[in-house]
């Protein structure tokens, strides 16, 4: 991936900020950091929504006041497990460029937009897990947009790590494609805070993944990671099932084993999923070339034989590579019995995970005290 500055350079425009986030204290302070990296490209608007035509892109920054509820359950999707998450927007929008990229049929703003603000989602996740003490609350960004694409700029995760790391009972996990982490690095204290990569094999990563950094960069910064203190997850999702299936994958997971025990929080699985509004702009992708059949929350699939042969492949792969826990994401109960035998809360290893409280948990997935 490109250095963050060339970055910077290269995929940012212009920087707006609204009057009701200049009024406040976050607001300013995110104006300031802006300013030291694009030197005469802030500029000030009524509200979101005034930004110039010209500008309503990808490559355009919008500062702004926390809208509606940052923290919530995680939505899952219907006729499918969930894995009790719960998410909080931090940045909305992303201009890694993913072919794949869903987030196009639910977003209808282009303008990468910071909530500057971090107060009400820490507000929310402390008062969720002081009101719970027993449950293990895994909450974590990058929903709606990378979590760390912007991050080094306004260091929003960082606010949200510190202002949690006392919670003996939250896993505050951000995700992203890149590897741009150093600014985390230092943090102190981290608490339970785990850095969470997305992972495909290269090929797919040039061919699908836009600016995102290669496989080999990610797992680079997740070691890094893990030298200064964190637990980090991965997600292998989407996967895509090319010609170089399971190989490619295979290769991929073996690297895995490089982590010490211990130092991988969770790993997720999901196959590539996308509502049908959505399939005409997918069309000239390979991976559009496969059979999908809807699904019972809308979305289209693979087959599930070819899922099950999928989750199948790789979680023999990865349970040979790292002890960490392995769970699908967003799949129908009779999946899960197909590919572990069970439903997940029924299994040790991901009783952690998929059951909402933690009391008389044993087993792998126990959270570590910093």
């Amino acid at each position: 991936m490109i250095s963050y500055s060339e970055f910077c350079k290269q995929h940012v425009d212009a920087v707006y900020v609204t009057e009701a986030a200049s009024r406040s204290v976050p607001g300013r302070a995110a104006v300031d950091r802006a300013m030291a990296v694009w030197p005469g490209a802030v500029q000030s608007i009524q509200f979101r929504d005034a930004v110039p035509e010209h500008h309503r892109n990808q490559r355009t920054v919008v500062i702004d006041e926390v809208r509606g509820n940052p923290y919530g359950r995680c939505p899952g999707s219907n006729g499918h497990l969930c894995c009790n998450y719960h998410t909080v927007d931090l940045y909305i929008g992303c201009s890694i460029g993913c072919t794949y990229c869903i987030m196009n049929g639910y977003l209808n703003f282009a303008p990468l937009v910071v909530q500057a603000d971090t107060e009400p989602v820490i507000s929310a996740i402390r008062a969720a897990a002081t009101a719970h003490p027993d449950r293990d609350l895994r909450v974590g960004s990058g929903e709606v947009g990378d979590s760390l694409l912007l991050d080094p700029v306004f260091r929003l995760n960082e606010e949200i790590i510190q202002g949690v790391a006392d919670l003996p009972n939250v896993r505050y996990e951000t995700k992203t494609k890149t590897d741009y982490v150093d600014h985390l690095l230092e943090i102190d204290p981290k608490g339970n805070a785990v850095i969470a990569f997305s992972l495909n094999p290269d090929p797919i990563v040039s061919a699908d993944e836009g600016i995102a950094a290669v496989a080999a960069d990610r797992l680079s910064a997740a070691a890094r990671c893990v030298d200064a203190g964190y637990q980090v997850a991965f997600h292998f999702d989407p996967i895509i099932k090319t010609n170089a299936f399971p190989h490619d994958y295979q290769v991929l997971i073996e690297k895995l084993a490089e982590f010490p025990a211990g130092a991988i929080a969770w790993i997720s699985m999901g196959t590539i999923r996308f509502p049908p509004s959505l399939k005409d702009a997918f069309v000239e992708r390979p991976f559009a070339r496969e059979e999908f059949v809807p699904t019972q929350d809308g979305k289209l699939r693979y087959l599930q034989p070819i899922r099950r042969e999928i989750y199948s492949i790789l979680r023999s792969a990865l349970a040979d590579a790292t002890p960490a826990p392995v769970y699908m994401c967003m799949e129908s109960l009779t999946l899960w019995r197909r590919v572990y035998g069970d439903r997940p809360e029924h299994l040790r290893e991901l009783r952690g995970i998929f059951s909402p409280f933690s009391s008389g948990h044993s087993g792998p997935f126990r959270w570590r005290s910093s």
